[in-house]
């Protein structure tokens, strides 16, 4: 693994390129084999993934958001670490297409049959419907990936050289991009996990899901950067005293966390 000290980008990366395809292909011929084994468990097993992987690039998006509408400084040279993270969001969208082929074997309000015989189902039929929940998740999508490829190559021109302009288009992508982060994460949880048991329901699911996701983007933060880190890279840019403060942000989101589910 080498580090351009001009560019700050690693130029070998070793073999985690390699090792990260081989899990990739055994993990998708494992779901290849649970589809033909138990098809419905292999779609609920294969929900939970996506929805786990999806808050990680979304509390990247979140990280890095509020980096820029708080005027940090002490996180600046995590932001790339948020950054890749947000970046999975467009490529997570190609992996939603499951999760909707596997409606029917997910959701028991996608069955007429089900909704005619239950008359709460029949009251929520405007909001839960396949159509409908279907152009609901692209929407999601489409708005972070807008968001995120936004900040991403505004952020990449702020290599080229500083700029006070380029500092206020974040702040402007970010404000809006932020409400739209609340309302559209919120409901993709409603959606994708709360909809699974259309009878129960909570305001604060939302938020739950949130705060698991902002706990696991910062354990992905210290753990890559401590794996850089232990390669030589990066070794005096993020400091003790960072570590410090993912670590103090860590603690306050598990007690977080762990309100929200109380």
């Amino acid at each position: 693994m080498k580090l351009n000290e001009e560019t700050y980008r690693l130029e070998k990366a070793g073999s985690l390129g390699t090792i990260a395809l081989i899990v990739g292909v055994v993990g998708l011929a494992l779901s290849a084999i649970g589809y033909f084994t138990d098809a419905r468990q292999m779609f609920y097993s294969y929900l939970v993934s996506f929805v786990f992987w999806v808050s990680i690039g979304l509390a990247g998006l979140f990280f890095t958001m509020l980096h820029h509408l708080v005027n940090a400084k002490w996180s600046i040279v995590l932001r790339r670490f948020s950054e890749s993270a947000m970046l999975t969001l467009p490529l997570m969208a190609v992996f939603a297409i499951p999760v909707l082929l596997g409606i029917h074997e997910l959701y028991h309000w996608s069955h007429a049959d089900v909704v005619a015989a239950d008359e709460l189902l029949q009251k929520k039929s405007g909001y839960l419907n396949t159509g409908f929940f279907a152009v609901r998740t692209a929407v999601y999508f489409a708005i972070w990936a807008v968001i995120a490829i936004r900040l991403s190559r505004l952020s990449l021109k702020q290599d080229r050289g500083h700029s006070p302009k380029l500092l206020q288009q974040m702040r402007r992508t970010s404000a809006p991009g932020m409400v739209l982060f609340a309302i559209t994460s919120t409901f993709a949880a409603f959606d994708w996990l709360m909809s699974l048991d259309p009878h129960w329901y909570s305001t604060i699911f939302g938020v739950y899901i949130f705060s698991g996701g902002f706990l696991a983007v910062l354990s992905f933060i210290i753990l890559v950067a401590g794996h850089l880190r232990r390669k030589g890279v990066l070794g005096d840019t993020v400091t003790v005293e960072h570590y410090h403060d993912l670590g103090k942000l860590t603690f306050a989101f598990i007690i977080f966390w762990a309100y929200m589910a109380f």
